[in-house]
């Protein structure tokens, strides 16, 4: 197998262990593909308020995409970048028609700034783990006018008492052209994105901004927001512990993320 010229990876299931680190194989197989001239980028629905966190998980800082696409983050300086959010003369309209299909979801925009959200919505671990900047807590009608004067990222709905996959085959006829819908969980969580943002429109476009094109291209995945890049590149991996989608949109299946199966491809791509 060639050497890719990116390795483009999901991270929460994926790259990260269960206890949300990386093992030092991990770090020391992406130290030595970055070495041999691959560039790294992690492509992540996580906002990019929980993205410094990342930077112990890592022997050199990686780029990231951002929110399923919708912004790009450098790690190394803490700068957002490229974002494409929302129109947001939109944004009310779609979170109508979520609230309709899903009467019992709460939502929650994420912006660059951080994170506006209904005072019932039901937050994250992640959320819970320190005091994200920028956090406000507004009524349901308020929520267009609370981030009309910054890009809106993405929209949660969240209802912990449903599957998301049942969340979504509510959800979707109801969107239609507003967002791209998808989740990343399964645990009652569904992610808006702005229409045609996905990690792999974001993926292609960072890619192409650098002369490199889907063949030279590997990813690696496990949930349904990982789909259109696996079909996207011109390899890809999903992990053992990924749902079945993931794997049949991918050219080949890797080890857990509990096994360092990223780490295990890498190494075999890199001839190590």
């Amino acid at each position: 197998m060639n050497p890719p010229q990116v390795i483009a990876t999901d991270l929460d299931r994926t790259l990260l262990r269960s206890d949300g680190t990386t093992s030092a194989r991990t770090r020391a197989a992406l130290d030595m593909a970055m070495e041999r001239g691959a560039q790294v980028i992690a492509v992540t629905a996580r906002p990019i308020r929980w993205l410094d966190r990342l930077k112990p998980c890592f022997g050199r800082l990686p780029h990231v995409i951002a929110s399923n696409g919708a912004v790009c983050y450098d790690l190394a300086t803490g700068v957002a970048y490229d974002p494409r959010p929302f129109e947001p003369a939109t944004v009310a309209k779609l979170l109508a028609e979520v609230r309709a299909a899903l009467p019992g979801a709460r939502f929650a925009l994420e912006t660059p700034h951080g994170m506006v959200r209904e005072a019932d919505y039901e937050l994250s671990p992640f959320d819970l783990d320190g005091d994200d900047a920028g956090r406000r807590v507004v009524r349901y009608e308020e929520l267009p006018a609370a981030v009309a004067d910054a890009p809106l990222l993405k929209i949660l709905a969240v209802d912990r008492s449903r599957d998301s996959a049942d969340m979504y085959v509510d959800a979707l006829p109801a969107i239609g052209t507003l967002g791209a819908l998808t989740y990343s969980t399964n645990r009652g969580v569904l992610e808006l994105g702005p229409p045609g943002v996905d990690k792999a429109s974001s993926l292609a476009a960072w890619c192409a901004a650098r002369g490199i094109g889907a063949a030279d291209v590997v990813t690696f995945g496990d949930m349904p927001n990982d789909i259109p890049m696996l079909r996207w590149a011109g390899r890809s991996w999903a992990v053992a512990n990924a749902v079945d989608a993931a794997k049949a949109a991918a050219t080949g299946i890797a080890a857990a993320n509990d096994e360092d199966g990223v780490a295990q491809v890498v190494e075999e791509l890199f001839h190590t």
